[in-house]
This record gives C-alpha cells, structure tokens and sequence, in this order.
C-alpha cells in the first residue's frame, strides 16, 4: 500500500511538472473548475477544490512558497480524501462544521448574486463627484510635535523654546514618539486622522505657532503647525478602488437591512456568557 501511494505521488509530481512547463496539458478555455483533478480509490477530486484551498491559504495571510504551493495543494487533497474515506458515519461535530461551512458558502453565494456587475461606472463617478465636492475647499496639516510622559517636562520644554532653542533639536533630545529622530516632524494629515485632543489644539494654531502642552492618551506634546494647504483631491481611478469597495459593503448592508425588517429573529443564546465562545472543550465533546 505504502508503495502504491509512493508511486502516485510521483505520478502527481510529473503530471505538476507537464502542466508547469509543457502547458499542453488544459488550456486557459478548456480548464474550469469542474475539471477532474485527483482520482482517490475511484473518487474524483475537481480542480475547484485545488483552487479554494489555495484561496483559504491566501486569506489567512500565511506565507508560502509559490514554487511548491501547488504540490502542497495535490499532497493537502489526497492526504484529506484518503482520511475522510476512512469515516464510515459524520460525528456531531463534522455534521456541525459542514453545517457551518454550508450556511457560509451559501451566503457568498448570494452575496456574489448581489454584486454582480456592480456597481455601474456611472455610480462610482457619482460617488466621486460627491467626495470630490466633500473634499473642495478643506484642508490638511503639516505639523511638527514633541512627546513626553510628563507634563513638567512638556512645561520645560516649552519655557526652552520661548527662549529660542531650537524645536528640532528638542524633538530629538526628549520626544519619545517615533518622530523624534526627524525632529518632530509628521507627514501631511487630516485633522481627523489624529486623536481629537491633538487635532482641537492644532485647530487654533497659526503657522509657526507652538501650543501649550497637549495631553492624549500617548503622553504630553508640545505641537508646532508648520503649513496648512488645501486639500489635493485623488484622480477617480486611484480612489476607484475604495469607493468601489464602499458601494459594494453599502449594498450589502442594505440588502442585509432589508431582510432583518422582514424576518422574524430570535436571538436564544442570553443566558450564555460571551466568553464561552473561546470554549474549545465544547466542540472536543462532540469530536467521539
């Protein structure tokens, strides 16, 4: 047995090799997903299965080496079809899983269904013009600050710069933010990309001014505003993607609105702890 299993793995590493370099094997218009991929004791395996494990490997960010993913994919399938050959009845906690994966693969079906060729081109340059309209006329910030842990301090430095000190030179002295080795300085930012303590205080500088010591939840800064300008609105294609993604997730949110008015549900699990959840123990139960 241990032979024959042997032997088809090398049969699966040349037919690999074949597709890889020889490409005569499935062409780009006769490959779909429902093409016959791995044979296991008589049991066909689809190239689609090949692919959405590939696709569950990309999505939980793991690391791989392209050269040898596709192998690891064959391995993965064979290894998992001859295990699951050997289970003559689904436990409860198989039956739960496939229960859980079905009802997910059901909804992404339905929310492929949804999305289909949406959104128009015309509705992404609607939902351009109207952030280009929010953006007119704002502005954004170039400032400089210095970060310590104690007030005294930020008092202090604050006294050495009224009495001329340079700021990039404290900055690199005392901050202990990571700015500190270009002087304080930050790059270009929204207001509301800053914690709302820093961003009321920089509200009211004018350019070149310091502001009394600020304190946030990162520690005291004594902040300079260095420029303001006003806002560069993005070309449509280099936001074309995020407001293509926020059109899709708003769609979504609606339709999903629509179904909770429209349905009747009960939520039974309140007298459950939320912590619970993390409760492996309960699935292991069911693993007999």
């Amino acid at each position: 047995m241990k032979k024959k299993y042997s032997q088809f793995v090398s049969l699966i590493l040349v037919t690999i090799f074949l597709i890889f370099y020889s490409q005569k094997v499935y062409s780009q218009d006769t490959l779909s997903a429902d093409t016959p991929f791995i044979e296991v004791n008589g049991k066909v395996i689809k190239f689609g299965s090949a692919i959405i494990a590939f696709s569950k490997i990309q999505q939980s960010k793991i690391n791989f080496d392209q050269k040898t993913i596709f192998s690891q994919i064959v391995q993965q399938l064979v290894n998992e079809e001859l295990l699951s050959q050997k289970i003559e009845k689904e436990n409860q906690l198989t039956v739960l899983a496939l229960e859980h994966e079905k009802r997910s693969a059901k909804a992404a079906q339905m929310v492929s269904k949804i999305l289909k060729q949406f959104p128009s081109d015309e509705l992404v340059k609607s939902a351009y013009q109207n952030l280009a309209d929010q953006l007119k006329g704002s502005l954004e910030y170039n400032a400089s600050h210095i970060l310590v842990n104690e007030e005294d301090q930020a008092k202090n430095i604050l006294k050495d710069l009224n009495a001329g000190t340079d700021f990039e030179d404290l900055a690199k002295k005392h901050s202990v933010g990571p700015t500190a080795k270009n002087g304080g300085k930050l790059d270009w930012f929204d207001l509301n990309t800053m914690v709302p303590e820093f961003s009321t205080a920089l509200m009211v500088l004018s350019e070149g001014d310091v502001s009394q010591p600020v304190k946030t939840k990162f520690g005291w800064h004594v902040i300079k505003l260095n420029e303001t300008r006003e806002k560069k609105i993005p070309s449509l294609e280099k936001v074309r993607p995020q407001l293509v993604q926020n059109l899709r997730q708003r769609k979504i949110n609606d339709y999903l609105n629509s179904l909770s008015e429209n349905s009747e549900i009960n939520f039974l699990g309140k007298n459950i702890n939320p912590n619970e959840i993390t409760n492996l123990q309960l699935l292991e139960k069911l693993d007999d």
